[in-house]
Order: structure tokens, then C-alpha cells, then sequence
């Protein structure tokens, strides 16, 4: 099927094509991630050679190639520069009749940069997973929203994120891939990274398993490697960078455990609540001293409140939606 595209496109470059073939071509690079990734790949060709050679410097527009086509025309009909005249047309044509396709194929398909977004939430109590049109993979973890363009931009790949998300990005060198979270920015070429951000808390968390992210804030950056923890205070904007010995730990939740180490109470408290859509209710103050080390793949919101109970001298009383903490 792709040999039989390729041949239409180059068809459609050389003018050869029917209006059918021509459309067809059009239709296949708008609804299709092989047509978007196919002329990605030939825009990433046309730009790779402008720039080696320093006689292309720059891009076309419709009204410029029409200017040069004429100009070209007039060349030729002078016989004194009629050697010279075809050979720069021959260097010029191709690059020009692909900026015309180029230019022909956004104003029809919006191809080039997303102008349509998709805002999806999950609730809490729920999780989702879902793929992006260029091959992303993406874990939402509870009460989470996060929204996208229904195409990403020939240039870049964005997203906005509220919440918790595991990311497996698709590598495309050209087209960086980039999480924007309450003032902050995590931009990537193909790696997987846990990106903890919910909007009440006051750290954004930032994790690396594979490849090299880019961490940037309002004040600061940092590039992670893998391994590595980035934490952002939002409160007093110090960004802090930690190495960890089991990075995708902190990730199991999208493998339903639930993970705990050395974390307090609150934090803890916060966790069950959007897991499992319940709120706490605290009795006894004096129980936030108390913190938990605790993995489990949890069935129910009971049996984890009875690992906890074993942990420490924290009572639990449920009663359907709600729980009473007390010592």
C-alpha cells in the first residue's frame, strides 16, 4: 500500500496526477499517521538539503516561487544565460514544487500546526491509558486532566498536564515532545518519565527511567539523566535533583501498586483519596506524625487500611464513602 501511495505522491509532485490522485494524496496525509509521518519525512528531506547547500537558504512562499518560476522563464528565452538559466531551474524545481505541495496540504489539513484540542479527565477512583496519533503512549493516573491537539504541529509535540501522567514518548529527533505544567516545561525526544503535578500540591515532581529530559521553570533548568528525581517547590521555586536507586518505583501506580516510602501521613491520605474516591476525615491531629513504607497491588480501599494499621498506631474507620483517622 505504501509502494502504491509513494508512486501517486511523486505523481502529484510531477504534475502527472489526476484531480482524484491528487485529492486521494491529500486525504492520505491528513487522516493517516503513515501519510503525516511520509510527508514529514520528505519536508525533513527538502530541509535537510536547503541546508547543506548555501545557495537555498530559505523557504518559498506560493508568491515567491510564482515570481521565480517567471523569472526563470524569461532566462531561458535569452540565449545568452540559456545554460545557466536550466541549471539553476533544475536545482530550484523540486525544492519549490515541494514548498508549494507543503503549503497546498496545510491550508486544507491543518496539518502543520494543531488548532483543534481534545481535553480529557479522569476521575477519581479511575485511570486511563491512551495513545497519541504519532505512536505516544500515555498512563493517566486518578483525577488527572490532561489536553492535547487532535494533530501535533510538524515542529513540535505539545500537551498540558494537571495531575499524573507516565510518559512513553516516541522518538522524532524534529519534533521535540513537550509536557507544559503549571508554569513549567519538560521537553523531550523519546524517553519514558513520570510527571507528578497536581495543582493543590505544592511540588511538581518530575522522574527519569529512560533517555534525557530537559526540566525547565520560570527560574531555572536542569537536564535529567536517567535515574534521577527532579522536585520543584512551587512555593519558594528551588528545584532540587536527586539520584534514586529504583526510579520506576515511583511509577508503579500505573501498574496498579500502590507505593509508599517514608511518606507522611498527609501525603499518604492524599494518594487514597483520589484513588480510591473517599475523603478523610481527621479525628486526631497528632496521627499526621506518623509516616508509611508500604508497596501493595491494592484490590480494595479495606485491605490497604489494614496494611496501614499494621504500620502504625493510626486508626481507620470507614463508613462508605468517608474515613475517620484517629489514634
Amino acid at each position: 500500500m505504501l509502494r502504491k501511495e509513494n508512486n501517486i505522491v511523486n505523481k502529484v509532485i510531477a504534475e502527472n496526477a489526476s484531480k482524484y490522485e491528487a485529492r486521494e494524496v491529500v486525504e492520505w496525509f491528513s487522516d493517516s499517521i503513515e501519510g503525516q509521518q511520509h510527508l514529514s519525512d520528505m519536508i525533513d528531506r527538502d530541509a535537510y538539503l536547503m541546508e547543506g547547500d548555501p545557495h537555498t537558504g530559505q523557504s518559498f512562499t506560493p508568491l515567491q516561487s510564482d515570481l521565480l518560476f517567471s523569472r526563470i522563464e524569461r532566462n531561458i528565452r535569452l540565449s545568452q544565460i540559456r545554460k545557466l538559466s536550466l541549471r539553476v531551474a533544475a536545482v530550484l524545481l523540486p525544492l519549490l514544487l515541494i514548498a508549494g505541495f507543503s503549503w497546498y496540504i496545510n491550508s486544507r489539513t491543518s496539518l502543520f500546526e494543531g488548532t483543534s484540542y481534545t481535553e480529557l479527565y479522569i476521575p477519581k477512583g479511575e485511570d486511563a491509558r491512551i495513545f497519541f496519533q504519532d505512536g505516544t503512549e500515555v498512563f493517566l493516573n486518578a483525577d488527572t486532566r490532561i489536553r492535547y491537539p487532535e494533530r501535533f504541529g510538524l515542529l513540535r509535540r505539545e500537551v498540558w498536564l494537571d495531575g499524573e501522567a507516565y510518559f512513553n514518548v516516541k522518538e522524532n529527533k524534529r519534533r521535540p515532545f513537550e509536557v507544559h505544567s503549571q508554569n513549567t516545561t519538560v521537553e523531550v525526544l523519546g524517553t519514558s518519565f513520570n510527571v507528578n503535578s497536581y495543582r493543590e500540591n505544592d511540588k511538581i515532581r518530575v522522574t527519569l527511567d529512560e533517555g534525557s529530559i530537559a526540566f525547565r521553570t520560570q527560574h531555572n533548568g536542569y537536564t535529567l539523566s536517567p535515574g534521577q528525581l527532579a522536585e520543584y517547590d512551587k512555593i519558594t521555586g528551588q528545584l532540587v535533583v536527586t539520584n534514586l536507586m529504583h526510579p520506576s518505583n515511583l511509577s508503579l501506580w500505573k501498574n496498579n501498586v500502590l507505593y509508599f516510602y517514608d511518606s507522611p501521613l498527609s501525603e499518604v491520605i492524599s494518594v487514597l483519596e483520589r484513588r480510591f474516591n473517599v475523603e478523610f476525615n481527621l479525628l486526631t491531629p497528632e496521627a499526621l506524625a506518623y509516616s508509611y513504607t508500604l508497596t501493595t497491588r491494592h484490590q480494595s480501599l479495606d485491605s490497604v487500611l489494614l496494611e496501614m494499621q499494621k504500620i502504625a498506631p493510626v486508626t481507620f474507620n470507614r463508613q462508605e464513602n468517608k474515613v475517620y483517622v484517629s489514634l
